[in-house]
């Protein structure tokens, strides 16, 4: 949760001052929190 908040911010701050550094930095946040999180990697119940 932590991980998506601060790729948020980062892309928050990378839009308004239109630094790709940032930008990046949160894509590489989002998508750690989404591997970290992994609700979606875990099987599903029938």
């Amino acid at each position: 949760m932590a991980f998506l908040i601060l790729g948020m911010a980062f892309l928050t701050i990378g839009i308004s001052t239109d630094n790709t550094a940032f930008t990046w930095a949160a894509v590489v946040f989002v998508v750690l929190s989404l591997i970290l999180g992994g609700r979606w990697l875990r099987p599903r119940r029938k």
